[in-house]
């Protein structure tokens, strides 16, 4: 009988669901007239301010305005920023993630702040209140009043303070109704029937850890009640977390409105959430219901042999009637006779108020558990349990269309708070969606609790920064299996158990995950990212002894060696007769020159499986190379001859004496720039023929050709270990190409114009690049991580450089300027103005107190750093100059469209020298570390090489 009407209360608390507001205007008009008396607000007050400038500053990183503040709170965000700066330049932490999590403790310290600032009013508000109460009293006496007090004078609590429930039940008007024993006093009170079910319903509710003070008979409906009495309550009660479920009887109809305040709000909800409900069609529809089964028991009864009209004289009661009533009504349906205006006035008993009683109850207790999960969820961030409690509420209700529409309509009321919530408390809505499908899994349909799986899943992928993510349950758990770590541990349980709960058997384990994503990394040559997942495996599981050798041998394949013997120590600690750990762990130690080590590793590989080939191999070429090493210091300990002095004239090779000692033609188009590796081995080339190539120095042979990019290669750049290639493009990326194999790391977009020039940090950890989209970006070396952009050039960035130091970043621009930036804080700290075109060039002096920048002006200027003052201009050159390099000892080469390379003493401003020889120009120079080879290269691609 409940199912025909169940459709009203789905639609109710579909129209509830517009009104909920949990990001409420908070009442703020007595804190600015008591911060002044009361030190506690106002300190507060000052610490919710400070921490909603900090989650602005995270969620809007790059164009966070400063506000007026106090010293301290200004000192306080000083600090805050730095610390954000500081963990975006570090290496080992991912940015992204690291902003995610600053962001959720900031929202929960936010929700504990605004809670203290609330109790705190209550406190100081309490004497204003109870005043308002008396002055009720005085005007009017009803308990609720007594209540009001009671409630005013009790002390907030250290913990959560309670939703305070009143009830305002239906009276309804007996004497219309023709009862079956003709007294009203025979039907049931449902005050007392609503009252208890609601306070049974309020006991479950607060087993869950939720405190509810349900106030039942405290409402005197007669004298106190709709808007008037809700404005009333509301003036002193405004301070307390409050509920009123307020019904009335309007002839044959039920109205039901809710009204709601939480802590600090300004202003009351107040929601006609039924109206016009025909209580009398439901007592109707029930006494025709078992009317029905009165005839299916008389059948049954008269198929016994019993008499029919005994029957009926027995047994038959109201039903009798009711059935002739029941006829009646259906001949008059089938005549087409509107019968909405008869009133057929079927006689009605107790179970029929019963049955109402169920009814009304069912409704009751949904909008309670509505509002109170709207008041914990938003006011606590604690998860819904209406959704566990349903299943006891319609336990006696068939499955049918009408409970799924109920139930429909339920959830879109928690939607409605969870996309109110996307605004304060966006970091935490993946966890809060998957609460409540943990809360769902109770209910006997799994759809819903999957749907809410599904939209966590979503949020928390679009939280990690992906920007497109798929539909299907199956994609989203590949999709959060390629990005999941160590820390999302805690989340990934609780997917679990709701997977668990909905019958999906599929599981999802971060270590394994994490370890599988590693081995695929390290086959795909992504060296760096198998790294950082072999470390969460290893976070979640720190004796799994093959994460501890698999990621040793990647530290092995980059030329990490110290790494990766601690890592085959560790495995080795782990597993001590591991014959490929101690192999390897030689390999290592034989790569540091440490040879007495590895061989006692071969030796022992040998001694736990004495067929093994590597092992006994290498031994011998480790022993091979002590025994050299032994012959060479017998050698050395022979007497020698004196050497010849020499003068410093004979031992000095000036840079303006070198000469050409090799020539060859090394790509088909412009050699674009050079670069030589930090131990003066290697010579890296890129042209306008889209390639990169590795030289060796000395003799000029070609070692390899990177062929990946496809347009003109504009920058090439070592790391500080010389294992790390960059070169960028205008295809508009950046390639990361590990020495050692010669394979390609990663490729980084962002640029999204030419890319002109890269730099590596001093300490290789940081990438700039600067490119015609006039911004320069910093990069994370280790994940390829972009770490910030730095804007405001008007035109591209021909050319970025480091200072020695590695504090400071020079950027050069079309738009005649450079540009010092600070590095920890990405922030500007001078302009240079002086040059009349684009700044091509720049560098820094040896020890970082000179800038040297050329233009296109034909001249180069250099800058007293401390100051920002031009200190010299050179004006050698007769066209624009193109390229800049500073030798180890401070010399100045410069090399431009006049074909020509000058030498400068950089400490004087001297011209020391030019060389000759190039035809089309010198797009680039570069110097060894040790000073002793000059490279250049030309439009022909063509390059040089002078000592």
């Amino acid at each position: 009988m409940v199912l025909k009407f169940l459709t009203t209360v789905s639609k109710a608390v579909a129209a509830a669901a517009k009104f909920v507001t949990p990001h409420a205007k908070k009442d703020v008009i007595s804190t600015t007239i008591v911060t002044t008396e009361n030190s506690a607000i106002a300190k507060l007050e000052k610490n919710i301010e400070l921490e909603q400038l900090k989650l602005q500053y995270i969620q809007n990183i790059d164009n966070f305005d400063w506000p007026e503040l106090s010293q301290a709170n200004t000192q306080e965000l000083q600090a805050f920023i730095q610390l954000a700066e500081n963990a975006k330049l570090q290496t080992n932490i991912d940015f992204q993630r690291w902003l995610l999590e600053q962001e959720k403790i900031i929202q929960i310290e936010l929700l504990k702040q605004n809670y203290e600032l609330q109790r705190e009013l209550v406190t100081y508000q309490r004497e204003t209140f109870l005043q308002v109460v008396e002055e009720q009293k005085r005007l009017e006496n009803s308990p609720i009043w007594l209540v009001a007090t009671d409630i005013l004078n009790s002390h907030p609590g250290e913990k959560i303070m309670p939703l305070r429930v009143f009830f305002a039940p239906p009276k309804l008007i007996f004497d219309k109704f023709e009862a079956a024993n003709n007294s009203s006093d025979f039907f049931p009170d449902l005050e007392l029937t609503l009252g208890e079910g609601l306070r049974q319903f309020f006991r479950n509710y607060t087993t869950r850890g939720r405190e509810i003070d349900f106030l039942a008979g405290a409402w005197v409906s007669k004298s106190f009640h709709s808007e008037a009495s809700i404005k009333a309550l509301f003036a002193v009660l405004k301070s307390q977390p409050t509920l009123v479920l307020e019904s009335e009887v309007n002839g044959n109809y039920l109205n039901f409105r809710i009204a709601y305040w939480s802590l600090g709000w300004s202003k009351y909800r107040y929601d006609p959430v039924i109206s016009k409900l025909p209580y009398q069609d439901i007592l109707y529809e029930s006494a025709k219901l078992r009317a029905r089964r009165w005839l299916a028991i008389r059948a049954q009864l008269i198929a016994t042999g019993e008499k029919t009209k005994k029957i009926d004289e027995l047994y038959g009661g109201n039903n009798l009637i009711n059935i002739k009533k029941l006829q009646r009504e259906q001949k008059f349906r089938k005549a087409g006779i509107d019968i909405s205006e008869l009133d057929m006035n079927y006689i009605v008993n107790q179970k029929d108020f019963e049955e109402l009683g169920k009814f009304l109850s069912i409704y009751h207790c949904i909008f309670a558990g509505l509002v109170a999960d709207e008041y914990f969820l938003v006011e606590y961030n604690l998860p819904p349990i209406l959704p566990e409690l349903l299943p006891d509420l319609i336990k006696n209700l068939p499955e049918s269309p009408e409970v799924d529409e109920m139930m429909e309509s339920v959830i879109l009321y928690y939607q409605k708070i969870y996309q109110a919530l996307e605004i304060q408390r966006s970091a935490w809505i993946p966890e809060l969606t998957l609460d409540l499908a943990q809360s769902l899994a109770n209910l006997q349909n799994k759809v819903w609790a999957m749907t809410q799986i599904v939209n966590s899943l979503k949020y928390w992928l679009k939280s990690r920064g992906l920007s497109s993510v798929p539909e299907e349950l199956i994609l989203l758990l590949e999709a959060i299996e390629s990005v999941v770590k160590a820390e999302d541990l805690e989340y990934v349980n609780k997917l679990n158990q709701c997977l668990a709960a909905i019958g999906e058997t599929r599981q999802l384990n971060i270590m394994k995950i994490c370890y599988k994503r590693a081995v695929s990394n390290f086959k795909d040559e992504d060296y760096l990212g198998a790294i950082s997942d072999f470390d969460q495996a290893i976070k979640l599981n720190k004796n799994w002894v093959e994460a501890y050798y698999n990621r040793g041998f990647v530290y092995a394949e980059i030329g990490q060696e110290q790494a990766a013997i601690n890592d085959f120590t560790q495995a080795l600690q782990i597993n001590e007769n591991w014959v490929d750990a101690y192999n390897k762990r030689g390999d290592a130690f034989n790569q540091l020159g440490q040879y007495e080590q590895a061989i006692a590793d071969y030796q022992q590989a040998l001694k736990l499986r004495p067929d093994c080939k590597d092992a006994r191999r290498n031994l011998g070429i480790v022993q091979g190379v002590v025994a050299e090493i032994k012959r060479q210091k017998q050698e050395e300990t022979k007497p020698v001859s004196p050497p010849v002095q020499q003068t410093p004239k004979q031992r000095e090779n000036k840079l303006e004496n070198f000469v050409v000692t090799n020539e060859f033609q090394a790509h088909s188009e412009g050699v674009s720039c050079l670069a030589i590796s930090p131990d003066g081995q290697i010579l890296a080339s890129g042209s306008y023929d889209d390639t990169v190539k590795l030289w060796q120095l000395s003799t000029g042979e070609e070692i390899s050709t990177f062929t990946e990019h496809s347009d003109d290669v504009e920058s090439v750049a070592f790391n500080s270990n010389g294992k790390i290639l960059a070169s960028g493009s205008y295809d508009r990326t950046i390639k990361l190409w590990q020495l050692s194999t010669g394979k390609k790391i990663r490729t980084l977009r962002g640029h999204s114009n030419d890319i002109e020039s890269l730099a590596f940090s001093p300490n290789g950890q940081i990438l700039a690049s600067g490119g015609d989209d006039n911004q320069i970006k910093l990069w994370q070396v280790s994940t390829g991580n972009e770490l910030h952009t730095l804007t405001g050039h008007s035109q591209r960035v021909w050319s970025v450089a480091f200072s020695n130091d590695g504090q400071m970043l020079a950027s050069g621009s079309g738009d005649n300027t450079i540009k010092i930036w600070h590095l920890a804080t990405g922030q500007e700290i001078k302009t240079l103005r002086g040059h009349s075109g684009y700044v091509s060039a720049v560098a820094f002096s040896t020890d970082g107190e000179i800038l040297v920048s050329g233009s296109d002006d034909n001249t180069i200027k250099l800058w007293q750093l401390s100051t920002g003052l031009e200190v010299a201009t050179l004006t050698g050159h007769s066209k624009s100059i193109w390229c800049l390099a500073v030798s180890p000892d401070d010399t100045l080469l410069s090399g431009g469209a006049d074909n020509m390379i000058k030498i400068w003493q950089l400490s004087t401003g001297l011209e020391m020298g030019t060389l000759t020889g190039h035809a089309l120009g010198v797009l680039a120079v570069a110097i060894s570390p040790e000073g002793d080879f000059l490279v250049s290269g030309d439009g022909d691609g063509c390059i040089r090489v002078w000592r």
